[in-house]
């Protein structure tokens, strides 16, 4: 079985996973973006009203360092979905990031000092329906930033901690509930953007997406302070 190492891998190539991978890289981490679905679409994810996802100024800063077009209407904010995914996507690329798509993957546990802990995941890659061979991505930090909380609902499976999915709370437009909510389930493992709302029923933020980008940034944020402020290697080992 074949097998590489990142610092983080992050699951889901949305506005959240997106974000997480761009400011993560920039801290000179070592990055790997893995979607399951079968490419990067503005539709994969929740991408406001139409052509429109509307943001407030809580994003502008990192939107315009990434090259996202901002527009305004009547007072509002916006931003074209499309141009975000191809914007951030060329941009963790740029960064020496990587991105994978169509895949089944399941996580990786080993056992720690104090019990299992997250060491990464197993993925095969799809091709023509078909499963292709299995192969470990190793890493001490996993961020689910899926739309479903993909692979959180399978952590919680095995693990049995004793947190159950919720579901999606109500809609409230701009809700920061996500952002609150982005955070350690477990060392090693991040819920982030709509994983963390699917978890713990956090109210949806639509039309606004500046929360899942919030998100995002909020889950690299957590990489580089580490679980319970306790970070076993300050520097990703590419740089040491």
């Amino acid at each position: 079985m074949m097998s590489r190492n990142y610092d983080v891998i992050i699951i889901g190539a949305g506005y959240t996973g997106l974000a997480a991978a761009a400011s993560l890289l920039e801290n000179r981490y070592n990055v790997i973006v893995i979607e399951p679905e079968p490419g990067l679409s503005q539709y994969t994810y929740y991408a406001g009203l139409g052509d429109k996802a509307y943001i407030d100024d809580s994003v502008v800063d990192f939107l315009t360092k990434s090259g996202v077009k901002i527009f305004s209407d009547n007072d509002k904010k916006w931003i074209r979905p499309l141009e975000y995914i191809v914007k951030l996507s060329s941009r963790i690329l740029d960064l020496g990031g990587e991105i994978i798509v169509n895949t089944d993957l399941e996580p990786l546990f080993s056992p720690g000092g104090t019990g299992i802990t997250i060491a990464g995941i197993i993925i095969r890659e799809l091709n023509e329906h078909m499963l292709g061979d299995k192969e470990i991505i190793g890493s001490r930090i996993v961020i689910d930033a899926t739309a479903n909380g993909y692979l959180t609902g399978m952590v919680l499976d095995r693990l049995k901690i004793g947190v159950v999915s919720e579901g999606l709370g109500p809609t409230i437009p701009g809700s920061q509930e996500l952002v609150e909510r982005t955070y350690w389930l477990i060392p090693g493992f991040i819920v982030a953007g709509m994983s963390a709302a699917m978890i713990y029923s956090c109210s949806q933020p639509w039309p606004y997406v500046s929360p899942l980008i919030q998100s995002g940034i909020r889950a690299s944020e957590l990489v580089r302070t580490g679980y319970n402020g306790y970070v076993s290697n300050p520097l990703p080992p590419n740089v040491i």
